[in-house]
């Protein structure tokens, strides 16, 4: 839903350095270091400890159900404990634990991949995926703590060949999206936090139909493909992941919950639909 002008578009997008891959070269940018991580349907398999600076996360879903990598930087006072109770109470991510992104959902045995910049302290990671019954896994116990040392400082120089922005409530991107890799990088142009799921729509399927699927008690099967994506980022939080896509018809949508109405940001018109040509 491209309702702005597209200068304008692409000024707001921009406005926050990256790097395009034709830029890349020139750059001669070292690629970040990758930490590898599986989710099985109970927990996180990973490291423990990361150093601070871009980093690529890789999330290789071992479950059977879907599976999300969020990562949340807690405030200085509070700890992985303190979260765990949070999570088993509210069923939702307290303010003092902050979205620093992560690799976005994918279905049993995929893989899903999101390079963000990390800063020194304790994080934990999580998957806010529900269960059939609508509880996120992260509260049935599916979390880990990874604590992020101070390393030489860095530029967080992020290099995507697609860019785009997630607005309150409206994804903007600038580019037409071709079949093949592409690393999509992103920044949160809106007051709240927001994130990205990317989606392959089966034949005939709607992102309606998608969502559906998503809020059903039932927990029929997806009518389309989880593609990854970004987990949740901050306002201002930027990041880049990566999908190879194939000719079919695609959606983006934020699935973040909007307590107010008891549905997510998708529900009010945080969705774009795009077609991937041969």
């Amino acid at each position: 839903m491209m309702t702005r002008p597209l200068f304008l578009a692409f000024v707001l997008v921009s406005a926050v350095p990256g790097i395009t891959a034709a830029d890349a070269g020139a750059a001669d940018l070292a690629a970040p270091p990758v930490a590898v991580f599986a989710a099985l349907d109970d927990r996180f398999e990973g490291p423990d400890q990361l150093q601070a600076g871009l980093t690529t996360l890789r999330l290789h879903n071992r479950g059977e159900e879907p599976h999300q990598l969020q990562l949340l930087k807690l405030a200085d006072d509070k700890s992985p404990a303190d979260l765990a109770a949070s999570l088993r109470e509210q069923a939702q991510v307290p303010p003092w634990a902050k979205h620093m992104g992560g690799p976005n959902g994918v279905g049993a045995g995929e893989t899903a991949e999101a390079t963000v910049y990390l800063e020194p302290g304790t994080y934990v990671v999580i998957c806010a995926i529900p269960t059939k019954d609508q509880r996120p896994h992260a509260a049935l116990g599916m979390q880990k703590t990874v604590r992020v040392t101070h390393t030489a400082p860095s530029d967080a120089e992020f290099i995507g060949n697609v860019h785009m922005a997630m607005f309150d409530y409206e994804f903007v991107v600038v580019q037409k999206v071709d079949s093949g890799p592409h690393t999509f990088y992103v920044v949160n142009r809106g007051h709240q936090a927001h994130q990205v799921s990317l989606v392959q729509l089966n034949p005939g399927a709607s992102t309606d139909d998608m969502l559906a699927a998503f809020g059903s008690p039932q927990r029929s099967p997806l009518p389309g493909k989880l593609m990854g994506g970004m987990a949740g980022l901050e306002p201002g939080g930027r990041g880049t992941f990566s999908a190879s896509l194939s000719p079919g018809r695609y959606a983006m949508m934020c699935l973040f919950p909007n307590p107010a109405a008891h549905d997510s940001h998708a529900a009010k018109g945080m969705v774009m639909n795009f077609t991937v040509d041969k």
